[in-house]
């Protein structure tokens, strides 16, 4: 594996993304080893559903996993008069175990509370 890898995939989905990602978490190891990826993060879209398959298939092949989530955000108030977007996403990264748990606290939260969007 490079000490200087090319690319770090930050914003992955997987098979857990419906409509959004097809790749299989079983193979993903394999893909990052053969591109000289150290490292990559899986970040499903509003779920977290993956994230322990995903770091023991990453952890048993090398792979550093980094684990985060795309979470859908919707406007209480749209942000000017002649938008008509009034949602948008953001991609959360845990950087370690207090990051890991606050994401699962905002993750189920928006889960729970708002059919899978975090307002803002």
């Amino acid at each position: 594996m490079s000490k200087n890898p090319k690319f770090i995939h930050l914003r992955l989905h997987s098979e857990y993304s419906l409509l959004e990602g097809a790749i299989r978490l079983k193979k993903l190891p394999e893909m990052c080893v053969s591109a000289g990826m150290p490292a990559v993060a899986v970040t499903d879209t509003n779920n977290l559903f993956g994230a322990l398959e995903f770091s023991e298939y990453a952890s048993l092949a090398g792979i550093q996993p980094i684990l985060g989530c795309q979470m859908d955000l919707s406007y209480k108030k749209l942000p000017a008069k002649d938008s008509i977007k009034n949602s948008d996403s953001i991609v959360l990264l845990v950087q370690n175990e207090i990051g890991y748990k606050n994401l699962l606290k905002l993750n189920s939260r928006a889960y729970f509370e708002s059919e899978g969007q975090a307002h803002i």
